[in-house]
């Protein structure tokens, strides 16, 4: 098949999403299609993923995360673009990312009357991600609007793929979807990745003493991913184990930097700022407990865990549906949905070295087993065929009626 991927984000800056849609993208490769995706302006170029960009726009340069009134310009230039791509390329499918990914697919499929089925890969909420980064606290009266704007996008993909079991049950018992257009298709790995470059004296090039157990986070530095609950854990974590060392890979560093001055740990943490995402193993290598502090909102799975699992660490998280889903018995939960309760999973860990290390190669094998990118590259085949299937079937009760 030939698909068309609309990713409204700046492909590729070592994010969540965009490991997501990497995964997506170099499985169904691998299973013989061929794949174009449209992105932003902004990002770098990943070989073997043949990209089309927006035109530059100089005064936006943001990379990290959440919501910007410059986006709904940048989105207008997408849309454009993949009007373009849809006259060109004539995909068999559009997969769009994201909510707005989806939302231009639906507008240029109509625009260019493309037979293509539209499958929107859904990772969450799009009222529940704004207000996720507060941003409808301070806009609460374009609720209703964006509301609306997600039934829109949900009603008129053909097929919808939820990134885990909470988000395709929200579409289908909050939105009324019907089930049999609803999909679940997890986060998934490539094993080989966590191979890494090989490199044994990162530990000692960062300046961390040996013998140090090192807790590690790496993700968006951003208060909707619970960042804070990790950095307010920590003095918690310090007054048992006072030799634990906390490893921060992420961006963007300021705020964060600030909370840990002012929580008085500076001395305990290592900020290392963006790291690409191919050099991530090589951090994973050096850690001894990974953490998560992100709390489920809006059935929102956070993908980290599956390469922290990878990379063969134990982890420490909240309790919740996705995180048990991921991590079956190879995890810490925090007893308590705060700091505190954090904190005592990460020390649970910490407390038995060996049962820690046990429990991270449990993990490694059950990620192995169970969260590949191949079984969900076979599994999107199937939606795709399903779709094309269903707009078949459309175009043939109008031909009759």
């Amino acid at each position: 098949m030939k698909i068309l991927g609309i990713a409204p984000t700046p492909f590729f800056a070592d994010r969540g999403c965009h490991m997501r849609i990497l995964g997506e993208i170099q499985a169904l490769q691998r299973r013989g299609h061929e794949v174009l995706l449209v992105t932003y302006h902004l990002g770098r170029d990943i070989e073997g993923v043949p990209s089309l960009r927006t035109r530059p726009v100089p005064w936006y340069q943001k990379l990290e995360a959440g919501p910007a009134l410059g986006k709904f310009y940048l989105d207008f230039l997408l849309w454009l673009k993949t009007v373009a791509a849809i006259r060109q390329f004539e995909p068999d499918v559009i997969h769009g990312h994201l909510h707005e990914g989806a939302l231009i697919g639906i507008l240029a499929r109509a625009l260019t009357g493309s037979p293509a089925p539209v499958i929107f890969d859904v990772q969450g909420s799009l009222t529940g991600e704004l207000d996720s980064y507060g941003w409808l606290k301070r806009v609460p009266f374009l609720r209703p609007l964006f509301r609306l704007t997600e039934r829109f996008i949900n009603r008129n993909s053909h097929q919808l793929v939820g990134s885990n079991v909470a988000v395709s049950e929200s579409l289908v018992q909050e939105m009324g979807l019907p089930a049999g257009r609803v999909h679940t298709i997890i986060d998934g790995v490539h094993m080989g990745f966590f191979d890494g470059s090989g490199r044994t004296d990162l530990k000692a090039r960062l300046g961390i003493e040996p013998g140090r157990p090192v807790v590690l986070y790496t993700g968006a530095l951003l208060a909707s991913k619970g960042v804070n609950n990790f950095f307010e854990a920590i003095p918690h974590v310090l007054a048992k184990e006072p030799r634990a060392f906390f490893l921060v890979v992420g961006y963007p560093v300021e705020e964060s930097q600030a909370l840990v001055q002012r929580l008085g740990v500076a001395q305990h943490c290592l900020f290392v700022g963006q790291v690409d995402y191919f050099e991530l193993p090589d951090y994973l290598k050096i850690g001894d407990v990974a953490v998560d502090p992100k709390e489920e909102v809006a059935g929102e799975a956070s993908g980290k865990i599956i390469n922290y699992m990878g990379g063969g660490l134990a982890v420490a998280c909240f309790d919740g549906a996705n995180n048990r889903r991921f991590l079956g018995d190879t995890g810490a939960f925090a007893p308590t949905p705060d700091a505190k309760g954090l904190a005592q999973a990460i020390l649970s860990l910490l407390a038995d070295p060996l049962a820690c290390r046990q429990k991270g190669e449990a993990a490694r094998r059950r990620v192995e087993a169970e969260f590949s990118w191949e079984a969900g590259g076979r599994m999107y085949e199937e939606v795709f065929q399903q779709a094309i299937q269903q707009v078949a079937g459309q175009r043939s009760r109008q031909k009759e009626v």
